[in-house]
């Protein structure tokens, strides 16, 4: 827990700083955390002989960022060069470059580029700063309240083969204070009180599959944590595996609702 809480009081004021400064510092911290997220993932499925190909992922998520203007077409015309280029490696690479690691490079890049490009998208728009802090709330008091409630409250496990110590009790708890701190939110900002609080709902149950979907890669590949590099916390997956998603529900809601 020590160890834990130190590394939450290096890593936040770092996170938060270049949120804050946005613009090309940000791209670049992003785009460090794809790479470091896509080396993890490498090194989590290369055992069983499935290859990733984290050089042409680096390309990819450089050109994501520097490719103006910032659209989602442009993206979407990038993942397509990047299937293409992964084809004609199928092709000429046969049979050593296999369907399954066509597959899983597909997954890397589908999995981590998005949601960064998404919030770094976020960040840029109009109030990004107020929108980013939203998604990074959201996530942080879903995922304290769901460690409490599950701490003190325990007792079903609904996913013994996936995450043995999450409870359904958490999971209530993490939804009820996901809904308090947005409810809360919507009271600052002025917004609909009633959009924030289905928001807060929405981004919880999102956060909280984001968390099993990384806990079933672990349990499928048989390790503990994506990585080292966040003493007590395991890897960079470890500890954006709700964000990640929870980007999305963000981004939904200040487009088509608020």
């Amino acid at each position: 827990m020590f160890q834990r809480t130190v590394t939450i009081f290096v890593w936040a004021p770092i996170f938060l700083a270049f949120l804050f400064l946005g613009s090309w510092p940000l791209s670049i911290f992003f785009i460090g955390i794809v790479l470091l997220a896509a080396n993890e993932l490498k090194n989590m499925v290369e055992p069983k002989g499935i290859q990733i190909d984290l050089p042409a992922i680096a390309f990819l998520v450089c050109g994501a960022f520097f490719t103006q203007p910032l659209a989602e077409r442009n993206l979407i015309w990038l993942f397509f060069g990047f299937l293409v280029y992964l084809l004609a490696k199928k092709v000429l690479l046969f049979p050593s470059f296999s369907l399954n690691s066509l597959a899983m490079n597909c997954f890397v890049a589908l999995y981590i580029i998005p949601p960064f490009w998404f919030a770094y998208y976020l960040r840029s728009g109009e109030e990004g700063l107020a929108w980013i802090l939203i998604a990074c709330l959201l996530t942080w008091s879903y995922d304290i309240f769901a460690y409490l409630a599950g701490y003190f409250f325990g007792k079903n496990h609904p996913f013994p083969e996936i995450s043995p110590n999450k409870s359904a009790e958490g999971i209530i708890g993490g939804l009820a204070g996901a809904v308090i701190v947005m409810l809360l939110m919507g009271l600052i900002i002025q917004r609909s009180l009633l959009h924030f609080a289905i928001l807060g709902l929405l981004g919880g149950l999102t956060a909280q599959i984001g968390d099993l979907v990384e806990s079933s890669l672990k349990r499928e590949y048989t390790i503990k944590d994506s990585g080292t590099l966040l003493p007590g916390h395991g890897g960079v997956l470890d500890r954006f595996d709700s964000w990640i998603l929870v980007v999305f529900v963000v981004i939904l809601f200040q487009r088509h609702v608020f």
